[in-house]
């Protein structure tokens, strides 16, 4: 009878995610259009696209769907089907670590998930690739103390089936140690067994391996994308999120490009990622407050993930989108009350097998914590948890049947975990929001910039680091963009209070020119002209007056207004030169809350510029 009941639970997850897809047709865009245009390529012209840099699993699976002359509604159905797949396994990882009861409430809580059935209709590789790491931990489960071998192999199997997704689930081969230690408490063996399921996920990716050395030069088992995507999460410009003015700055920086030629990717990645580091060394408070943004946008809400298959702008039809707006608010509430409760119930079951010592268990949690390391750590979007979500079904339902248990008691001899589970549940949510704020305030005031600037010639561009001079407490004034930098002046300043940003380029002995474009953006009312100047060294050696009403209606972005020049004269014995960029004090009183004076289009060149002499 229970059997039957996971089944019919297993169908349920099926059957709401199809009417999901068939109710809902939204169009894949971003990208989840990239992947059906590469599997395209793929199938026109049986390779990959030459600029392709991720990990082909999924657009394998799309290419299938294409060559059979299937649509778009067949390419959803692998959204579906994972969703179904993300349901048995879960059940049955609950069901193997705390009894049958515990593996129907897993397998309901995945069916039933909000974000999980929204996302279907637009799939993408965290789906896929979540179904896959939970299939190869109920691999462990299931078959971990029968046939431990064969577990283990059948475990790196489906891990590196996922790795072809996403490539996050390559290191999380590793982790098995810590459940086959748990299993028996023989180091070495869980050794050798941990070895076996990395052997089996890394010969299941030596096909990828082989055409990268083919193609690059050299043997790797990851895509070509990994550095790329640390820079977008150490951009302090758009605090680690994705900005398309990133690939413009990161272009004009270095010389190279996002998707470059297949002899330049690794060698672009590199860059990437050396520039990345360098970013997270600029300024550390910064960095660490920048883990908080990222783990805030990975875990604390699922109400961003209805922006991919219903509010992004141009998925759905005027007529569907009318219907889903008018009710976006509950919508969103019952995305974020599933999420949040289930977190609650997660931080319950930890407690209690945590109380109760159950090995297995605790030696799962370093799977969805790691991968939450490794997201928060380069870089996070929210639905980068589908994959990390599934994993704390079976610890939710733990609690969950522990409650019903308790309760069908009337909670005779549960009185004290009760207490001691809400103490926890209520000390992680204080903790959580604790945590959060303390990363606002780093960033607030520790915030820095880096822009495109061009010294010694116009044609040598560089990429420039600010951070802020004065003033010295409070918020950080700094901003940034691709191609300037912005000091933010609040309100309540006085006269004596100047905001200051400032950076060091390397120049040579001689005579320059410093030249730039001052604009005001986001000021909402007019008032007396702005003052600004730019600092080589001791000495201020340009000015300019703009006028405050050219920032009125106008984006808080550097290029926002066309702005007043800036331009003068010094002399550099050579070596390390600091700039500074000031809005002067008698400017800052006059000035409303939220305007920002950006500086853009910084040059310095050496006076009189060098004479270049073509060859003959």
């Amino acid at each position: 009878m229970k059997r039957t009941a996971m089944g019919w639970l297993i169908a349920l997850a099926f059957l709401v995610r199809l009417a999901w897809v068939l109710a809902i047709p939204s169009r894949p865009v971003g990208d989840f259009a990239l992947y059906r245009e590469s599997a395209a390529y793929l199938v026109e012209h049986h390779a990959l696209d030459p600029e392709f840099i991720y990990m082909p699993g999924y657009v394998f699976m799309l290419a299938a769907v294409e060559w059979l002359g299937c649509g778009l509604l067949a390419a959803k159905m692998i959204g579906v089907a994972a969703g179904t797949a993300i349901a048995f396994a879960t059940g049955g990882i609950a069901e193997g670590l705390f009894g049958r009861r515990a593996g129907l409430v897993a397998a309901a809580i995945a069916a039933l998930w909000p974000a999980g059935i929204a996302v279907a209709s637009v799939t993408g590789t965290d789906l896929p690739a979540g179904a896959f790491v939970a299939l190869g931990i109920y691999a462990l489960v299931r078959y971990g103390r029968d046939r431990p071998w064969a577990a283990a192999a059948l475990f790196g199997l489906l891990m590196g089936l996922g790795a072809w997704v996403r490539a996050v689930a390559a290191p999380l081969c590793l982790l098995s140690f810590f459940y086959w230690w748990a299993v028996e408490r023989r180091a070495l063996r869980a050794v050798a067994r941990a070895t076996v399921g990395m052997a089996v996920a890394f010969a299941v990716l030596s096909p990828w391996a082989l055409r990268n050395r083919h193609v690059y030069g050299e043997l790797f088992f990851t895509d070509s994308h990994g550095g790329h995507t640390a820079l977008v999460g150490a951009n302090p410009n758009s605090e680690g999120t994705y900005s398309r003015s990133l690939n413009l700055m990161f272009t004009r920086g270095t010389g190279y490009r996002l998707t470059d030629t297949p002899a330049r990717h690794r060698e672009s990645d590199r860059v990437a990622y050396t520039l990345a580091r360098s970013w997270s060394a600029f300024d550390v408070p910064y960095a660490v407050g920048l883990l908080g943004a990222k783990a805030d946008r990975l875990l604390s809400h699922e109400r961003n993930l209805l922006y991919w298959p219903i509010y992004r702008q141009g998925v759905l039809p005027p007529s569907r989108r009318a219907f889903l707006d008018a009710h976006r608010a509950a919508l969103e509430r019952l995305a974020d009350g599933f999420w949040w409760g289930l977190l609650a119930l997660f931080v319950a079951g930890v407690s209690l097998i945590a109380r109760e010592r159950d090995r297995r268990a605790l030696a799962l949690l370093v799977f969805p914590a790691v991968m939450v390391v490794i997201y928060a750590s380069f870089f996070s979007e929210v639905r980068y948890h589908l994959a990390i979500a599934p994993l704390l079904f079976p610890i939710a339902a733990c609690a969950l049947t522990w409650s019903g248990d308790a309760f069908r008691r009337r909670f005779r001899g549960d009185a004290r975990p009760l207490a001691q589970l809400a103490i926890s549940v209520s000390l992680v949510f204080l903790g959580w929001q604790a945590l959060l704020a303390s990363g606002k305030a780093l960033r607030d005031r520790h915030r820095w910039a880096v822009s495109v600037c061009a010294f010694p010639t116009e044609a040598e561009t560089h990429l420039c680091m600010w951070r802020r001079r004065l003033p010295v407490t409070g918020p950080s004034p700094v901003r940034g963009t691709w191609d300037g930098v912005g000091l933010r002046v609040g309100g309540n300043v006085g006269d004596d209070v100047v905001a200051s940003a400032r950076t060091s380029i390397v120049l040579g002995p001689g005579r320059y020119r410093v030249r730039a474009r001052v604009a005001v953006g986001g000021a909402a009312t007019p008032g007396p002209d702005v003052v600004a100047s730019i600092t080589a060294g001791e000495s201020v050696v340009a000015r300019a007056v703009v006028p405050r009403a050219a920032g009125l209606g106008v984006r808080d972005t550097a290029n926002a207004a066309d702005g007043a020049p800036a331009e003068g004269f010094f002399d550099h014995e050579g070596g390390a030169l600091r700039l500074d960029l000031n809005v002067e004090p008698g400017a800052i009183g006059s000035s409303p809350d939220g305007a920002t004076i950006w500086f853009s289009k910084l040059l310095v060149e050496r006076f009189p510029p060098l004479e270049i002499i073509p060859r003959r």
